[in-house]
């Protein structure tokens, strides 16, 4: 199916490490015994979300053979091409090369097998490296969306201007934060963040060449991969990151605390779209936290119409 007329494509790449003694606890399971990743949402697309499992020893027919199942909602009325490898990452050696690659378009809420293994718990394999089995998907999805829906921009080329002080370095937990840009990893750029955070404007513009670390700052209170997530969002909007509902709520608390607020309120719109029983008291407290009024009223409206 040609979804190239209206197609938005943004890069896909999730990490699944599994330890081992899940997958031994299965190993002799005689039932279609799996493992499942966390539900990952797409920030861009409302109701779009996906996972994955597991089979140590296949299921039906494919018994005695490891299988890999892709599960996608594409959400109400929309298409969504997933084009991706899936290979395991042994550490340099076993099955690296060997990857898998799937294409498929998903037009309603289904699972696809993208991978199968006959030598899973041979030892000379190498598959489970350090205590862990670890799976790695990269590709991209290919997003057929109407002109209303289709918002997404990037910033990315703001750091091709010549300012001569544009690098700055982010810290969090002692780890530096780089972005990719051009086929190299740079530091992140002050007038990326300058155009997005007033927050961070601010605080560029009190430096003075007397400052001491004026070009590093170090971010506490957020593990590593959210202030990462909310910078790579800064700079791309179109990419999908395997996004938790507890990751959508820190990147809500990050956005507001340094006042990035396009940003802020597109998660605070995807969250609204989140709002269930299971999860309106914990978005209830976010949105107070988070001084984000309209997922308050949602979640106010929620509660009045399903006590």
């Amino acid at each position: 199916m040609d979804l190239t007329l209206t197609k938005v494509k943004t890069p896909f790449f999730y990490t699944w490490k599994i330890p081992e003694s899940q997958i031994q606890r299965l190993q002799n399971n005689s039932f279609n015994g799996f493992i499942s990743s966390e539900q990952f949402y797409v920030l861009n697309l409302s109701n779009v979300k996906y996972f994955f499992e597991f089979y140590p020893n296949g299921r039906n027919e494919n018994r005695g053979k490891s299988e890999i199942y892709f599960y996608l909602d594409p959400g109400k009325d929309r298409q969504i091409e997933a084009r991706f490898k899936v290979f395991i990452d042994s550490g340099g050696g076993g099955d690296n090369n060997n990857s898998i690659k799937c294409n498929h378009v998903f037009e309603s809420f289904e699972r696809i097998n993208c991978r199968k293994m006959k030598h899973l718990f041979n030892s000379e394999k190498k598959l489970i490296v350090n205590g862990f089995l670890v799976i790695k998907v990269e590709g991209t999805l290919k997003v057929k969306k109407d002109a209303l829906e289709n918002r997404i921009f990037d910033n990315g080329n703001l750091w091709e201007q010549k300012d001569g002080s544009k690098n700055f370095t982010i810290v969090v937990g002692g780890k530096e934060i780089q972005i990719a840009l051009s086929f190299c990893y740079r530091l992140v750029h002050k007038n990326i963040l300058a155009s997005e955070s007033i927050a961070f404007a601010n605080f560029f513009d009190s430096l003075t060449p007397d400052s001491p670390c004026s070009n590093v700052v170090e971010i506490t209170g957020y593990p590593h991969h959210i202030v990462e997530t909310a910078i790579k969002f800064c700079y791309f909007r179109n990419f999908v990151v395997p996004l938790t509902f507890e990751d959508a709520i820190l990147l809500l608390q990050f956005f507001d605390e340094y006042k990035i607020e396009l940003l802020k309120k597109q998660f605070e719109e995807f969250l609204i779209t989140q709002i269930s029983i299971t999860t309106v008291t914990r978005l209830g407290q976010c949105a107070i936290k988070c001084h984000a009024k309209q997922l308050q009223e949602k979640c106010d409206a929620f509660y009045y119409y399903n006590r």
